[in-house]
């Protein structure tokens, strides 16, 4: 996978369908400062993108969650981060599973939910079984479709407010609901750059990943920050607020207020290819996490057995989806595994903050070596801000949702007794970091 390759995995992890139906809701929180809290959202996303950028410059390598923490802290807290963020892979499949069914039943009538959500997940197994290559290709064409759509609806919506028939509509208070409404925007429009840095899980597949991850991360999160804050803008701007907020698939049914049929479904099209980017990006991603780690002897080598001729980790990838199908069958709500998505990565994303406090004292030859260097003072202070962020939205998240915050600490105290009891004598996790990056 190349820059391009990489870049369109991020965007099509970051860019759910969310943007494409729930812009509504949260301008019923915010009303005009719809995209100020885009922005604010992000910055637990900045903050954050500085450590996975520097750890991702110094270990270009696939499973980085694992293998930063368990080298970085300890094998036991790699394991935890590990789990963690497989936590949130099955909520995000879920949730995207889910999603399509609720999306694609706006134009097709209703569909039944456990089946049609569950051969959504087998069909992208399946998609993912042909391997790396396949699944990126495949990738960069859905994403070009996906954002094509959205800088149409941009840019045409920014034409429509500079037209001489366009009657304006800004009759709103900035903040609709004060500051506590966009507050609470704020924390929810989080949600969507919650895989800001999951491109460190598939380093190892990245050609010149030293280079090539870092600005992946810096790329996408960039653009993705743009395309958000333009959508919020015109949606709020061009159309009645409270009409707008009525919409239960906000960009398409807003798009029939300034473009032709042919532009409306091409917009409809391109939330229904935000869904496939972001599903088929889990599934490509995560199961990689278990793969690294039974390389490590941290799991059972089963895991090592992949596809030969497409160099896919099949045992892993069918886990995974088998996890998630798994839940969907038990009765989980969209809104649980969105929540387990959140929390999971957010938890993750801490362990990998503490992990990049401890660059300085245990790895200071490979930072030397690094490609990006980011100044020790600014990468500290960035590591404390994004720990603290990433901590402060986790409680909100726990207080959205206490049954699945309960489910995170069942999987966080099942990995610290997993560590004890399985990998006693036969990780690696406590291999010099130096020698790891001489390996490497």
């Amino acid at each position: 996978m190349g820059l391009i390759g990489a870049v369109a995995m991020l965007m099509g992890a970051m860019i759910g369908a969310a943007v494409f139906v729930l812009l509504g809701p949260l301008a019923k929180l915010t009303g005009p400062s719809l995209p100020l809290a885009f922005l604010l959202g992000a910055l637990p996303a900045f903050f954050g993108s500085a450590y996975y950028i520097q750890l991702g410059s110094m270990f270009p390598s696939t499973g980085g969650t694992y293998l930063y923490t368990s080298r970085l802290l300890s094998p036991t807290l790699g394991v935890l981060a590990a789990f963690w963020i497989l936590f949130a892979g099955i909520g995000a499949n879920g949730m995207l599973a889910l999603g399509f069914v609720n999306y694609i039943s706006f134009y097709l009538g209703q569909l039944p939910i456990k089946s049609t959500a569950i051969l959504i997940i087998i069909v992208f197994v399946i998609i993912n079984l042909f391997g790396m290559r396949f699944s990126s290709l495949l990738q960069i064409y859905m994403v070009i479709w996906m954002v094509g759509s959205l800088l149409l609806y941009i840019v045409s919506g920014l034409f429509e407010l500079q037209s001489p028939s366009f009657i304006s509509v800004d009759n709103e208070p900035f903040f609709r609901n004060g500051l506590s409404g966009l507050l609470m925007a704020t924390v929810l429009s989080f949600y969507s750059y919650a895989g800001y840095g999951l491109i460190t899980e598939i380093g190892g597949e990245i050609r010149n990943s030293h280079k090539n991850t870092p600005r992946a991360i810096a790329i996408s999160l960039l653009l993705v920050t743009a395309i958000y804050m333009g959508a919020a803008y015109v949606s709020t701007k061009v159309i009645p607020l409270e009409k707008f907020i009525s919409f239960t698939a906000s960009l398409p049914m807003a798009a029939t207020y300034f473009l032709p049929d042919l532009g409306v479904h091409v917009i409809a099209v391109g939330g229904l290819l935000a869904l496939f980017t972001s599903l088929n990006a889990m599934l490509l991603i995560f199961p990689h996490e278990l793969y690294v780690m039974a390389q490590d002897r941290s799991v059972s080598p089963l895991f090592l057995v992949k596809v030969k001729r497409f160099n896919t980790p099949y045992f892993s990838l069918i886990l995974v989806g088998f996890m998630t199908i798994t839940l969907i069958h038990l009765g989980f709500s969209e809104r649980v595994f969105a929540t387990m998505t959140v929390i999971g990565f957010l938890l993750a994303s801490i362990l990998m903050g503490f992990a990049s406090l401890k660059i300085f004292s245990k790895a200071q030859a490979p930072y030397e070596a690094a490609t990006v260097k980011i100044p020790k003072p600014l990468l500290l202070f960035f590591s404390v801000l994004g720990i603290g962020c990433s901590l402060l939205f986790t409680v909100f998240a726990f207080i959205d949702e206490p049954l699945v915050g309960f489910m995170a600490m069942a999987v966080g105290l099942f990995g610290v007794l997993y560590s004890v009891v399985y990998m006693r004598g036969r990780s690696e996790g406590n291999l010099a970091i130096d020698k790891y990056f001489e390996k490497s």
